[in-house]
C-alpha cells in the first residue's frame, strides 16, 4: 500500500473567492451578534431566553470562520495549483 494516493479536496466546490466572500459574510454576522450583546450588556440587566441566541449565533459564526479557515489550510495548495494552470494557459494564448 505504498501508492500514491491523491489528496482530496476539501470542498471541491468551492473556490478561493467564495471562501472570501463567505468569510466576509459571516465576519460581518459575527461582529453584528457581538455588537448585539454588548448593547444587551449595556443597556439591560436581564436577560430573557431570546438574547441568549444572540450568544448561539456568535458561537455559530465563530465555528464558521474557523471552518473556512481550515478550509482554506487545506485547500490552498489546491487553488494555487488551478491559478498556475490557468496562468499558464493565459501565457500560451499570448504566445499564439
Amino acid at each position: 500500500m505504498a501508492e500514491d494516493e491523491v489528496p482530496k479536496r476539501l470542498q471541491p466546490k468551492m473556490t478561493r473567492g467564495g471562501v472570501r466572500v463567505q468569510f466576509i459574510w459571516w465576519s460581518i454576522w459575527t461582529a453584528l451578534q457581538l455588537v448585539i450583546i454588548v448593547m444587551k450588556l449595556v443597556f439591560e440587566s436581564v436577560w430573557d431566553l431570546p438574547d441568549y441566541l444572540f450568544v448561539a449565533a456568535v458561537i455559530l459564526g465563530l465555528v464558521a470562520l474557523g471552518f473556512l479557515l481550515y478550509v482554506r489550510h487545506h485547500d490552498g495548495h489546491f487553488w494555487d495549483a488551478e491559478d498556475a494552470t490557468r496562468d499558464d494557459w493565459d501565457r500560451r494564448g499570448r504566445e499564439l
